[in-house]
């Protein structure tokens, strides 16, 4: 009896040191041991309705915060859809403004720069800077489609639909570009940079430098005097610069990550 007795008691003080509860002993007056079993069951049993709960609350935290996650992302998606709705609504180079001299040429291209940036100056602080870096692609395209007698035979044409085709295509980096610069401090730190606009971008720069290289040839082949050529040299080289801007900002802008960016 003793012997059983004394089994017992070191089977508690060994579950008393591994620091689990001991919830209540059984009282037994068997040898067989009836007691000890009873309590290892009870033992076992707390233990699984305590792991539960703390599982149970597990997920409602994780619930909790998915709602908090959802309720931002409607919040700031909803400013973003404000933001889109106002564009820049650029005025088209005109295809009929064409010079009749050198001299005419350089006039027409002045009088649009003036023109440009009086507009630039009446521009909104918000879409100043689009603007401004837009006006040097316009520019370029005046001055090519206002060439267009100058450079005789069909080269002045082949020129002047290459510069309307890029003429068109002014409006929408203008807009992609002015929405990725006025894109919310908020806005960018959960969902990162304007995935969609840099790719509208990334399109119409692969497009335009195919232009670029046509230009370049086609102006090599004009039979027109070597004045007239540096004259447009100059603007085709503003329009490479213009589009290696672009570029950098696309890429720039495809790799700016947010928070929430593993999500899209």
């Amino acid at each position: 009896m003793n012997k059983n007795i004394y089994a017992v008691g070191s089977f508690v003080l060994a579950f008393l040191i591994s620091g689990l509860p001991v919830v209540a002993l059984a009282e037994s007056n068997s040898d067989d041991g009836l007691g000890v079993t009873a309590q290892v069951t009870a033992q076992t049993r707390g233990t699984n309705v305590t792991t539960g709960v703390s599982v149970d609350l597990e997920e409602d935290n994780e619930a909790v915060r998915e709602q908090q996650k959802q309720r931002l992302e409607a919040s700031t998606t909803a400013r973003v859809q404000d933001d889109d709705d106002e564009e820049i609504d650029l005025e088209m180079e005109d295809d009929d403004d064409r010079a009749i001299s050198l001299s005419d040429l350089k006039n027409r291209i002045e009088a649009r720069k003036q023109e440009l940036e009086d507009e630039e100056a009446s521009t909104t602080p918000k879409f100043k800077n689009a603007m401004k870096n837009a006006n040097e692609v316009r520019l370029a395209v005046h001055a090519l489609l206002a060439s267009r007698d100058l450079l005789g035979g069909g080269i002045g044409q082949q020129v002047s639909e290459i510069a309307k085709s890029m003429n068109d295509s002014v409006a929408t980096t203008t807009n992609a570009e002015a929405k990725i610069q006025t894109r919310g401090f908020l806005v960018r730190l959960f969902f990162g940079g304007d995935k969609t606009m840099a790719e509208v971008i990334a399109e119409a720069v692969a497009k335009n430098q195919e232009n670029i290289q046509k230009l370049t040839d086609l102006l090599g082949q004009a039979s027109t005097t070597a004045e007239v050529k540096l004259t447009l040299e100059a603007q085709i080289q503003a329009l490479e610069n213009a589009q290696a801007r672009l570029q950098v900002l696309a890429e720039k802008e495809k790799g700016a990550w947010g928070l929430f960016s593993w999500r899209f």
